[in-house]
């Protein structure tokens, strides 16, 4: 815990809370508008300024970037990820002390998105822009759940065996250097942490959104995503007014990946 609380004073800011601890980067905080981007999992806030700020920056330098490392990910790597629902309150409440009631973007892929939606059940921050990428709709799913936890431990240790595998694996993917750092944080989290990822990805809280919000909503996926086949069901039932994209020939998360330049123009608006 000390090493990572000290780590975190290098490179960003600190937060604990309920014995959790996260590391909110904070990114050109003398801009007006503000976006936060929450990471998917076996991310951190390194991808999140490698393939969306970087390229976020060709094309605008208005934002203030508010980025998290997620319980279990980057320099909170040795923390416990418990719930989206814990993260999203240490998210709310480091936004709302330092004074960001309202937030001009929230961007979050895969479990970003779970967390992005515990948000937005609470309540407490405003959102006049959302964009999801490959987020799961899945409400109530405990044989999914229980199933995929078992192929996820599985395949962790079936990669410790054999790391190069599970790089192999994780770069045919997503490209060498993403599959590497993937693989890596794949074979390091710790087993509580994927059965509590898992668990949230299969028994979603859905948020109630009126037609404004819903207007404002984007629901992203690729269309290989295995999970997209349900979203268009709950989406066109629970969002009618929402904007569903669906990029061809990608899979899961996949463009923002391989595709960032491209792909960022579609989260700010500017395609």
């Amino acid at each position: 815990m000390k090493q990572a609380y000290l780590r975190s004073l290098r490179s960003g800011l600190f937060l604990y809370q309920k014995g959790n601890f996260m590391v909110i980067h904070d990114l050109y905080p003398e801009k007006s508008k503000v976006m936060l981007l929450i990471h998917p999992m076996l991310a951190s806030n390194e991808a999140m300024r490698s393939y969306l700020v970087e390229n976020i920056l060709k094309e605008t330098n208005e934002y203030r970037f508010i980025i998290p490392d997620l319980s279990g990910h980057g320099e909170a790597a040795d923390e416990i990820y418990e719930s989206a629902a814990e993260e999203a309150r240490m998210l709310s409440k480091y936004l709302l002390e330092h004074g960001l009631s309202e937030v001009d973007l929230g961007f979050a892929a895969s479990l970003g998105g779970v967390v992005l939606f515990e948000m937005l059940n609470l309540g407490e921050i405003k959102f006049k822009r959302l964009f999801f990428e490959g987020v799961s709709f899945y409400e109530s799913s405990k044989l999914g759940g229980f199933l995929m936890t078992k192929i996820m431990l599985a395949k962790q240790k079936k990669g410790l065996k054999n790391p190069k595998l599970a790089v192999e694996k994780m770069s045919r993917m997503f490209g060498i250097q993403a599959g590497e750092v993937m693989a890596e944080r794949f074979l390091k989290m710790d087993p509580l942490s994927i059965k509590n990822i898992v668990r949230d990805c299969s028994n979603v809280r859905l948020p109630k959104m009126d037609v404004e919000m819903q207007r404002s909503c984007v629901f992203s996926y690729g269309e290989k995503d295995s999970d997209l086949r349900l979203a268009r069901r709950k989406i066109s039932k629970m969002y009618p007014e929402a904007k569903l994209v669906v990029d061809e020939g990608y899979g899961h998360c996949e463009r923002m990946v391989k595709d960032a330049e491209g792909y960022v123009k579609g989260v700010i608006g500017v395609d």
